[in-house]
């Protein structure tokens, strides 16, 4: 939350960064710092699957879908064609679902990178019940209903519970999982591709695991709370908004009715 999706390069732009890192851990100052650093468009999982274009939208809740349940080399093959297809372009992709999916991505990027964004466990905790207080209501599905785009959150949640409870053994994010989530990658990457960084850290810290020179430049700040309420607020303004026209039509066309029979009716 907090930014626009972004559009891939050219096909074939090389894939260097898969961005580890659970959803409020500084992912959306990670993702500006990347695009700086490696000049090229990065993949938010989580911006793309949610409000990006239409296929992309699509392909992300196939990947959720099958990631689960992909036992048989056909099913692995499929997913690969599938992430291989929507990150094509981009540098690197971040936050949830693709942070929860990284072996399936090390597959198909064998070359690229770990980079896991990280921060004390308490002050993440307080951050992500804050998301998911706003993001769990049971009202935003229903007042999101008629905006084309968020349509897809009921799916898509439903689908990222069941990537938790397969991946975690847990139905959602919980006080735990960053730890279970850490633990796990510690498991599953080489340690010589694996690097964790906080982005309080600046740019030094990441410069080095990149090899690149450090950018004269401010460090980028980016998805504090208030952009993250801000964006939810205009999610619910939009939804009620759309909410009220729909409304409207349904009026005219019911006066629109009645007076054709009334006519009919004379």
């Amino acid at each position: 939350m907090g930014q626009s999706p972004s559009l891939p390069g050219p096909p074939g732009t090389k894939f260097r960064v898969i961005g580890a890192g659970m959803s409020r851990t500084g992912t959306k100052t990670f993702n500006e710092a990347l695009t700086i650093l490696l000049d090229g468009p990065v993949h938010d999982s989580g911006i793309q699957s949610l409000g990006g274009p239409v296929s992309q939208m699509k392909t992300w809740l196939d990947i959720m879908e099958l990631a689960p349940k992909a036992n048989t080399f056909s099913e692995k093959k499929k997913l690969d064609w599938l992430i291989s297809d929507v990150l094509d372009g981009y540098v690197a992709t971040m936050d949830c679902p693709a942070a929860t999916l990284t072996p399936e991505i090390m597959r198909v990027f064998p070359d690229a990178i770990v980079i896991v964004t990280t921060r004390d466990e308490k002050s993440w905790w307080k951050s992500m019940n804050n998301m998911n207080e706003m993001m769990g209501t049971w009202y935003l599905p229903l007042v999101v209903l008629w905006l084309h785009k968020t349509q897809v959150y009921g799916a898509w949640r439903d689908r990222f519970h069941l990537i938790m409870k397969w991946r975690y053994n847990q139905d959602k994010i919980e006080e735990d999982t960053l730890r279970k989530h850490q633990a796990h990658l510690r498991e599953v990457v080489p340690p010589e591709k694996l690097f964790f960084y906080e982005v309080s850290q600046g740019w030094e810290p990441l410069c080095k695991i990149l090899n690149v020179p450090v950018p004269d430049r401010p460090f980028p700040h980016n998805n504090s709370k208030g952009d993250a309420a801000q964006t939810f607020r205009n999610h619910i303004v939009a939804g009620t908004v759309s909410w009220l026209f729909a409304i409207m039509i349904f009026c005219m066309a019911i006066m629109f009715i009645r007076s054709w029979l009334a006519q009919r009716a004379s």
